[in-house]
């Protein structure tokens, strides 16, 4: 089965599957899942645990072996698998699936990896864990859903807070649950039963949203210029590199100008321009959105800027780079 994060407690009450697979590259979220499912396990019998990592140097017959040693403290045990990058290669993945289909009762398994990709999901050995136990994938919040995730963290922990402490909660704490939790964790020892208010998170809550290139570009297809422009000023204080922004930039841009070009020939974007491009289905409806407010020339003149915007970058021309890429989402 498939399981997202609020859906593991109630799955866990109502049954403990011999095999989890736990992915994202969300680290609260994904240590919080593992230990609801360990300490889940441990109160059904499973208390003795093996941990493997499975890096470049581990030998996969070690699975195997673990399932046949004896315990020596426990009838039951947790073989906990930890798979950094989610690529097991040829000989990992007939492993797992080789284990799970021969696993025995007394044994239950625990796959937690950093890194996935759609790709993953087509696999073999994660379409095994899918019928004999429980796949779950955790993700960041985005923007929207950040205040709704603080309200029910903060309920969990008997911490009250009005809305204007929720608002500036998320702005300040946005892409950092880790953060979040014990910044939340703070505020409940320091005002207790108290209602805490967005005056009291102003003083004593400092930024640590953190951003990537890709809720960059979102921001830009949701007409939210402002929120841009602050995730921009986040990157270039993170010390990410320009290049990496211009990229996303471009890639962005050209895929709008492929689109906006297939409408000035009077042809209807079709789901089969979408797959080519790459676009998921979830995205679609907003790049349609931003395709029917500008014409080509427009998105040809934005990737025009941005390589006048590469050139400042590589030295080739005079200007500031970051200003330039202000400038542009504006432009944009």
């Amino acid at each position: 089965m498939r399981l997202y994060i609020n859906q593991l407690a109630a799955q866990l009450k109502q049954q403990l599957l011999p095999v989890y697979l736990l992915v994202g590259d969300e680290p609260l979220q994904l240590q919080e899942a593992s230990d609801a499912i360990r300490q889940t396990a441990a109160m059904q019998g499973f208390t003795e645990r093996e941990s493997y990592l499975a890096d470049n140097s581990f030998q996969w017959h070690e699975l195997h072996n673990s399932a046949g040693n004896m315990s020596l403290f426990a009838s039951q045990r947790l073989i906990d698998l930890h798979l950094p990058t989610g690529k097991p290669g040829a000989k990992g993945s007939a492993a797992i699936v080789s284990f799970i289909e021969n696993m025995p009762s007394d044994v239950m398994l625990l796959i937690r990896c950093d890194e996935w990709n759609m790709a993953n999901d087509k696999t073999k050995w994660v379409k095994t864990i899918v019928d004999r136990g429980a796949f779950l994938r955790v993700y960041q919040p985005k923007a929207a859903e950040l205040p709704q995730w603080i309200r029910q963290r903060c309920q969990q922990i008997g911490l009250q807070v009005d809305q204007d402490a929720v608002n500036l909660l998320s702005l300040r704490l946005e892409g950092n649950l880790l953060a979040a939790a014990q910044e939340l964790e703070k505020l409940k020892m320091r005002f207790a039963e108290q209602t805490i208010t967005g005056r009291d998170i102003m003083g004593l809550v400092a930024d640590s949203a953190r951003f990537d290139v890709f809720r960059l570009t979102d921001s830009l297809l949701e007409k939210q210029p402002v929120r841009a422009i602050r995730i921009l000023r986040s990157l270039q204080k993170n010390d990410v590199s320009p290049v990496v922004i211009h990229w996303a930039l471009e890639r962005e841009t050209r895929m709008l100008c492929e689109l906006a070009f297939i409408r000035s020939q009077k042809r209807q974007v079709g789901p089969a321009d979408y797959r080519r491009l790459g676009v998921w289905q979830n995205r679609q409806a907003v790049i349609q959105s931003v395709l029917n407010d500008k014409p080509l020339s427009h998105w040809e003149g934005c990737l025009q800027q941005l390589s006048d915007i590469d050139r400042v970058i590589k030295g080739r021309q005079s200007g500031d780079a970051w200003l330039n890429l202000e400038q542009w989402l504006i432009a944009f």
